[in-house]
């Protein structure tokens, strides 16, 4: 006999082995029995009634389950400062998490899920599309809930994206720089992410002609933080944004462009070295100013360019002084910091943020889903707050699939499938029984979530 606690119920169940042909061993299997109670003792499960009952409804339990786990508290946040559309929030930031569905079939993709909150979201479109509206007139409240969000971290890593509209209706669509070279309206959004997790703490909308170097400085006010290391790409590093990192007492980490003066000076050294993944780097470190530089040299990379350069040269695009002009560097790379340590230690802070980077690109195709319902600068406000929340429920889902040593294996994505396999079958009676597949067991098991009140397969 076993006894397994869940939501603070005592759930009996019979456990025995049987043969498993797949691993050739032992396989433990339990059957759910009845129901501990410190008063009236043991209930045995009325089986052969519940047979007799008609089915109500059947929902998908896990995905929401799973999502509304993760998020500790971010919907009582929420509730406090959203008062009117706490619910509708929160509802369509976690079907953002599950599929890119859009607002006309929101509702619809809702009411395939269990209510396990029990709320009662207005899901329709035109309800939808005034609580975007509303949600995002109001920066007030969600300042205030990327402070309740905050977790302190020390390294956090800045970005800047873009995403397309053609409404004439928000002034913040203009014309801008962007990797594709697309000359469409476009609005920049720039979000800050955790280094360690890659949880977003915050985001803002930014004209779409406004570049990199000068959204630091607004984005760094509005956070009102003074004890981080500040860890951006290099469309970020300018003498400006440097100041003003400086006059609010923040720590930085920024590489500098290839084309900067600042590769003119310093080199790195043959005997400095350290292993980085296999990968064999050598640095070197000098003033640059009042900071520091820290010069790195990859040699795998620098391989690897050279090889490039030297194609190029043989295909006519490059002349042999042009080649050994970019051989001198090759493989390197410069980051400017006000922190005097280590330079593994920077080299390492700066290499964090690679993980971030992915949580970027998620974030661009959330944000996407619904960019031709955005037909005024409010509603995309509205937006960008919601796909900011639902990149907060992913992101935590992921930092719990790295802890369990899942991640090389399973994505945020490949782990919510598997939860869609566990069901709610609601009885004629109100009674709920769950069905949940023992592979989805043994994963909720893995993640350490224990999410499903009484388990039956």
């Amino acid at each position: 006999m076993e006894v397994k606690v869940s939501n603070g119920n005592h759930y009996v169940y019979r456990s025995t082995s049987r043969y498993d042909p797949d691993t050739k061993g032992p396989k433990k299997v339990s059957e759910y029995i009845g129901v501990l109670d410190r008063e009236k003792g043991f209930t045995e499960k009325t089986k052969d009634a519940r047979k007799r009952e008609r089915i109500a409804t059947i929902k998908e339990t896990g995905p929401v389950r799973l999502l509304d786990r993760c998020s500790g508290d971010l919907l009582s946040i929420l509730k406090d400062r959203f008062p009117d559309s706490f619910d509708q929030l929160y509802a369509l930031a976690m079907i953002r998490s599950i599929g890119r569905t859009p607002l006309k079939r929101a509702s619809s993709f809702w009411d395939k899920f269990e209510n396990t909150r029990h709320l009662r979201p207005a899901m329709s479109p035109k309800s939808l599309a005034d609580m975007l509206e509303d949600a995002g007139s109001d920066r007030a409240a969600q300042d205030l809930v990327f402070r309740d969000l905050d977790m302190n971290c020390r390294e956090l890593a800045l970005d800047l994206t873009e995403f397309f509209s053609a409404s004439g209706n928000i002034p913040f669509a203009e014309k801008g720089y962007n990797a594709d070279h697309d000359d469409s309206p476009q609005i920049n959004i720039a979000m800050v992410c955790t280094q360690d997790s890659g949880i977003p703490v915050m985001m803002r909308m930014i004209p779409g002609s406004v570049r990199d170097v000068k959204t630091l400085c607004s984005t760094v006010k509005e956070m009102g933080r003074r004890d981080a290391i500040i860890v951006a790409d290099r469309g970020f590093c300018s003498d400006e944004n440097i100041s003003i990192l400086d006059s609010n007492g923040m720590d930085f980490v920024m590489p500098v462009k290839r084309s900067s003066p600042i590769y003119d000076q310093g080199k790195v050294n043959e005997f400095d070295l350290f292993d980085y993944r296999g990968r064999l780097v050598r640095f070197g470190k000098y003033r640059y100013g009042r900071h520091w530089a820290y010069r790195f040299r990859d040699e795998t990379m620098r391989l690897g360019e050279e090889h490039a350069a030297f194609m190029r040269y043989k295909e006519g695009y490059l002349t042999k002084e042009e080649v050994e002009e970019k051989k001198k560097k090759m493989g390197d790379m410069i980051l400017v910091s006000n922190m005097d340590t280590g330079p593994e230690e920077v080299y390492l802070i700066y290499k964090r943020r690679d993980s971030v980077e992915k949580r970027f690109r998620t974030f661009k195709s959330v944000l996407e889903a619904d960019s031709p319902h955005l037909q005024d600068t409010m509603a995309a406000f509205g937006h960008v707050f919601v796909t900011f929340l639902s990149m907060y429920m992913i992101a935590n889902l992921e930092e719990r699939i790295r802890k369990a040593g899942l991640l090389s294996k399973m994505s945020a994505e490949d782990v919510l499938m598997e939860y869609s396999k566990a069901y709610a079958v609601e009885l004629e009676s109100g009674t709920v029984d769950y069905e949940v597949p023992n592979k989805l067991e043994e994963l909720d098991a893995k993640l350490g979530m224990n999410i499903f009140p009484i388990l039956r397969s």
